[in-house]
Order: structure tokens, then sequence, then C-alpha cells
């Protein structure tokens, strides 16, 4: 896939004072938040060089499971062969250009609506009428492929990228699997694979940060779990590791096992490698550009978002446990309890989300200063303006060497 080398169509000096280098870190222009300019060069700087989350291999069991996707312009599929191995491919016909596959679910072979052009799980053609048919034919089917994109599994989490000179995932986030062992994250699943839903806003706006966890959730979340200032959040913890777009906070539990239910402690049984430190704190961690893990004493919720345009993205939520407690017949009760309690808390987000779009299109949105309890914002922000300054550099070294 060849897309042009763009420059920023914002100063790319602009950015300096809304990273780390800064005395005082002030937030990011509206302009990246609402603009199809500057969207399109994100597309490049961002998501063409850098691993990113695309689901879980355990949502996809069976060969010829799959789903699809969009990142930016660009349809996918999420699929699993007949050898066992999960692939991310190009849901574009590459004949006429019609979109392959629809929603998920599990197909012997993918066929093409529009002429029957049909592919095997691998995305290898294998049977286009009035071509494969025709003994006089000098088309070559062995020639044809649905476009792959490069997968990799971390953890169970399907990782792609876009750039083949990437070093593997695993040097990016082993050290994270390693200090994340005691979840065992690979072995937990989801008694339900993700939704995603289409939003109308920037896919920056689900950057996570616990600055307005005692204010916007002051009564919902905060009637569950206790939130002090200067005590409950904690952002200087170890998995922080800004140059990989790795950024970590944790709350600090009133007790042991404390989550926010209406019990303020876990629904489920504790899962039973964690370190008695470990089930006294909630541990968020965002994988940038789009995954956030968080870490509970009984199970580990991922919340995954994808670009599709400049004020449009797809966002999901996973609630991922042991086998042990899946197994258990009161899970689902607790569960749907769970998910109730929870509810006024993701309608309080999805509102402060869709407001703040509104105020990044209005031409008074302004770049105010960062707090000191949104560290996490400041090291997302000086990872995303060192990815626009590499592909600005790009552009440039292009234009100067024609």
């Amino acid at each position: 896939m060849n897309k042009p080398l763009r420059e920023s169509p914002i100063s790319i000096r602009d950015f300096d004072s809304s990273t780390l280098e800064a005395d005082k870190v002030i937030a990011l222009p509206a302009e990246v938040f609402s603009t199809d300019e500057f969207f399109e060069f994100e597309m490049n700087a961002v998501w063409g060089h850098e691993w990113f989350c695309v689901g879980r291999a355990n949502d996809i069991p069976k060969p010829g499971d799959f789903y699809t996707i969009q990142v930016g312009k660009d349809p996918m599929i999420v699929i699993r062969n007949r050898d066992g191995d999960v692939s991310v491919m190009a849901n574009v016909c590459q004949h006429r250009g019609m979109i392959v596959a629809e929603k998920k679910g599990n197909v012997r072979r993918l066929r093409c609506p529009l002429h029957a052009w049909t592919y095997d799980l691998n995305g290898q053609l294998i049977a286009a009428p009035g071509l494969s048919d025709d003994p006089n034919s000098t088309v070559d089917l062995s020639d044809i492929c649905l476009p792959k994109i490069r997968t990799e599994i971390w953890e169970g989490f399907i990782m792609i990228t876009m750039d083949e000179s990437l070093p593997p995932v695993s040097e990016r986030l082993g050290k994270l699997s390693r200090q994340l062992a005691n979840y065992k994250m690979a072995e937990l699943r989801a008694p339900d694979p993700m939704e995603l839903e289409e939003f109308n806003w920037n896919w920056k706006i689900f950057n996570d940060e616990c600055y307005h966890c005692m204010y916007l959730h002051s009564s919902s979340w905060g009637d569950m779990y206790e939130l002090n200032r200067g005590t409950t959040l904690d952002e200087a913890v170890e998995f922080n590791d800004t140059e990989r777009g790795i950024t970590s906070y944790n709350l600090c539990s009133p007790h042991k096992d404390a989550a926010p239910t209406y019990t303020k402690s876990v629904l489920q049984p504790a899962i039973d490698s964690l370190t008695d430190q470990e089930r006294t704190q909630l541990s968020y961690v965002t994988v940038a550009p789009n995954l956030l893990i968080v870490a509970m004493p009984d199970k580990v919720k991922y919340f995954m978002w994808l670009p599709v345009a400049a004020q449009k993205s797809l966002y999901g939520v996973g609630w991922m446990y042991p086998e042990s407690t899946l197994a258990r017949e009161d899970f689902r009760e607790n569960y749907d309890r769970e998910v109730k309690d929870l509810a006024p808390v993701m309608e309080e987000d999805l509102y402060a989300w869709s407001s703040c779009q509104t105020g990044y299109n209005s031409n008074f949105a302004n770049r105010g200063p960062l707090a000191p309890e949104e560290e996490v914002i400041k090291r997302l922000q000086t990872w995303l303006v060192n990815k626009y300054r590499a592909e600005d550099a790009r552009a440039r070294s292009a234009v100067a060497a024609e």
C-alpha cells in the first residue's frame, strides 16, 4: 500500500509546547481533532508507522471465523484460516472494488457478492466466473490475492502494522508482558466478542486520564470506589515508557480487591496468580495509539478504538476473565450486575466525549494548560508529537530529494 508522504498542515514547531520538553505543557491544537487535512496527515504519521490493536484472537476461535473493521478509508477482514492462524486482509475485492464480507460470522471461503470472485481463507483467489472456467483464459489466479496486513499476536491481542520495517511487536511490548505476567492475559477470555460502535468524534478523544474521575464521575464512580485527590491517583508507575507509547497510572485501592461496584468489591473471584499489591490497585495502561488495558483484581478490561474519519471513530470494550470464572454458575448474574453498576459512568464518558468534539469545532477552542493530574496526557502528547515530527521530516526529505 503506497500512500503519499505529507507535511504537517500545522507548523511542526507549534507542537513543541504540547510535549514534556515544555516547562508548562499545553493541550494539542483543536485542529488535530477536527480537520480532514490533519486527519490524513495523522493516518500516515501514526497509523501508518506503528503497531496497533484490532481485537482479540479468541474472539475468532474456529477456522473460518471472521469479523470486519475499518481503519481510516481501509475496510479489513480479521479471520482465522484452516491452519488456525489469524490474519488481517483488505476487505476489497481485487476485481472491481466490492466489499467482500460484512459484519462477522463463519465462512468456508470469501465470496464477493458482485461477480462471485471467490477467495480462500488466506485471501488467495480460487475462482472467478468467466476466467477460472475458461480454458482459453490467460489470467493466472495465483497472482491475485486480497492484500495482507502484517499481523502478530501479543498476549492474545491481534496487532497489525502497515510498516513492514518495524521490529516485531514483542520488541516494543516485551517489557510490558513481563510486568503484567501475573494477569496471564493470553489465557483470559471475554464472555462475548467485542462489539465496535461508531461515534462522531475524533479517535484521540478516547485517550485516557483520571483527572476527570473526581469531577465528571464524582457521583457515579465515586459512590462505588473511593476517590481522594492526592492519594487515589498514582501516575508515577512502573509501566510508563513514553518512547514506546506506553502510558499508565494506578488507582490506589482503599482495601484489597476493591472495585467500582455497589458492593465496593469485586463480584468475581480474584485472579489467583496476583500478588497482594496487584490486588490493591487498578492499573490503567494505554498502549498508543488505540488500546487501553485495565488490570483489575478479578479481570482485565480492554478498551479499543479505531479512526474512520476526522470526526468519526469506532469504539468497543471487552471484559476478560479466567476460564474458571467464566465457568461459574453465578458468573453471568454477577457480570450483568457489574455492567449495570458501571452503565452511568459510561454514559457520562460518552456525553463528555461528544461535548469535547463540539468544543473542538468551535472558533473559541483554546489550548489550555494541562494539570498535574494529567501526566498521562502529557506523555501521550509527547509520543504523538514525535510521530508527527517523523512524518513531517520524511515528507520534507522527499521533497528535497526531488
